[in-house]
Order: C-alpha cells, then structure tokens, then sequence
C-alpha cells in the first residue's frame, strides 16, 4: 500500500489546491446568517459529487480495462490529463472571470435561500472544477490498476477524497472548534489565494501536465 499511496499522494495534493473551492467556503462562513451550518452545507455537496464522480470513474476505469490494452489505455489516459490541463493552465491565464469569482458571485446571490439550497452550491462547485477533476481522475486510475487487495485500495482511496476535499473541510473545521478566532487567519490566506488565484491554479496545472506527459510517454508500449 505504501507505494500505491506515494504514487496517489502528489496527485491528491495537486487535486486539493483549488482557490475558488476554498474561496467558496470562506465567503460562506462569512456571512451572517448560520455560516457554520451552510458551510458544513457546502462541504457536504462537494463530498456528495466527489464521491459520485469516484464512483462514476472506477466505473469507466474498468470497462475501459477489460476492452483495452493496460500500457495503451494508461498512456492514452495520463496523457489525455495532460493535454487538458495544458488547455486549463492557458485558460487560466488569459483575463476572464474566475471559478472563485463566478462561484462567489453565486454563493452572493444566495444569501436568503434555505441552508439546504447550499448542499446544491458545494457540488456544483466541485462539478466545475475541472482541474482538481482531471488530477483526482489520474489518482484513481492508479488506485484502479494497483496490485494491491481492495482493502488497500479503500483507504487510499478514501485518502484520495479526504485529501481533495481540505479547501472546503479547512475552513469549516477551524470555524467549528475556534469560532471567530479562526476568522483573521482565514481572512489573510483568502486574501492571498484570491490575488494569485490564476498564477496558484496555472502553476498546478503546468506542473502536473508536464508530470503526466512524461509518465504518459514512458507507458507507450
């Protein structure tokens, strides 16, 4: 397991930086009117779709095994998850509107709907993210075609979610146990995430696209 789980963690770790998902959350614990409970809300959601998005990969990852050769399929995956975040970083450098401020300007627009419409705000959020999406794809491809038993890969895997899943679980969780002692600490990463969203987001995404091609090109058979 402890391979598998080197390979998976730098993915998961790239998976988890996302500026507008921690955004999301931090607007949400913000306001007014129960931010504890609409930020558990949004957590909740993105857990939800993330969870059906594993469930929904493992999926296709299998037929896909059982209908193909595994060196041409792994290759065909890792560098098909390279050429989008190849497309995602260029994207995200050309000045258009963000993730995080298309998600604020929703969560905004929010403000009097029930708690319940929020657990909708967090898995639409997660739905959209599609950098986070293709890093934890190319997670569960590794966790899908490990040697290791199912018990293994359950944990991994419930790692990989977990480790996902900390822009939205952080926050709620400081404000949780320390209340508005958390709020000056949140204030200031927020700050700095939100000025560097788009050089935070490219980077990842260069990165990791440069990462998968060449494990892409070395499992050409």
């Amino acid at each position: 397991m402890g391979a598998l789980l080197a390979t998976v963690l730098p993915l998961a770790l790239g998976a988890a930086v996302s500026p507008a998902l921690f955004a999301l959350e931090v607007l949400v614990l913000s306001g007014r009117r129960h931010p504890v409970s609409r930020g558990w809300a949004v957590a909740g959601g993105a857990a939800v779709m993330l969870i059906l998005y594993t469930l929904l990969g493992l999926t296709v990852l299998e037929h896909v095994v059982h209908r193909r050769g595994h060196s041409v399929t792994d290759a065909a995956i890792d560098l098909g998850a390279a050429l989008l975040l190849a497309l995602m970083a260029i994207r995200a450098l050309r000045r258009h509107p963000t993730a995080a401020e298309s998600h604020n300007r929703r969560a905004s627009r929010m403000v009097d709907e029930p708690t319940v419409s929020f657990w909708g705000l967090g898995a639409l959020a997660m739905l959209v993210n599609f950098s986070t999406l293709v890093l934890y794809l190319a997670a569960l491809h590794q966790i899908s075609h490990s040697s290791v038993d199912l018990a293994e890969k359950t944990v991994v895997g419930v790692i990989l979610i977990l480790i996902t899943l900390l822009p939205v679980l952080v926050p709620v969780l400081l404000v949780t146990v320390l209340g508005h002692k958390a709020d000056p600490a949140l204030s200031r990463v927020n700050e700095f995430v939100g000025r560097h969203a788009r050089e935070i987001t490219a980077g990842i995404e260069i990165v990791f696209c440069l990462v998968l091609l060449f494990k892409g090109i070395g499992e050409l058979p």
